[in-house]
């Protein structure tokens, strides 16, 4: 593993060098103890590198059903879930009333746009006509 030693020491030390060991079940030697071993194939160590890299990410977990959120996102969350409730029933009561059931669906996205900041449909149009130059 000369390539890969040179490889790392160029790397600035700020950066985590984590060395990953596959095919421990067909490796006749045991893997160095500086890296993690695992087998891809069989699955082996997966749960051990799954921990490290979360580890070296920062990650830490909540208590199950904790979560931090603003007001508005709870809010537009509720909104959410109403449209798709309501969605359902369409579908449940297999209505022929297919538009009902697609502005349900769009008024559900728009709520979730609120949270994840994407373009509504009116923005789109505005980006869009900012960009032509009619009537000349």
């Amino acid at each position: 593993m000369v390539i890969a030693r040179t490889l790392t020491d160029r790397l600035p030390s700020r950066v985590p060098v984590l060395d990953v060991w596959n095919k421990i079940d067909a490796a006749g030697a045991p893997p160095p103890e500086q890296g993690l071993a695992l087998s891809a194939k069989s699955g082996a160590g997966l749960d051990v590198l799954r921990r490290r890299l979360l580890e070296i990410a920062g990650w830490q977990a909540a208590p199950e059903g904790l979560y931090i959120a603003r007001e508005r996102h709870v809010q537009a969350l509720r909104r959410v879930q109403d449209h798709l409730e309501t969605a359902a029933q369409h579908l449940a009561a297999r209505a022929q009333l297919l538009d009902l059931l697609a502005e349900e669906l769009r008024l559900g996205q728009n709520a979730l746009n609120e949270i994840t900041g994407e373009f509504t449909p009116d923005d789109l149009l505005g980006v869009i006509f900012s960009k032509f130059c009619i009537g000349k």
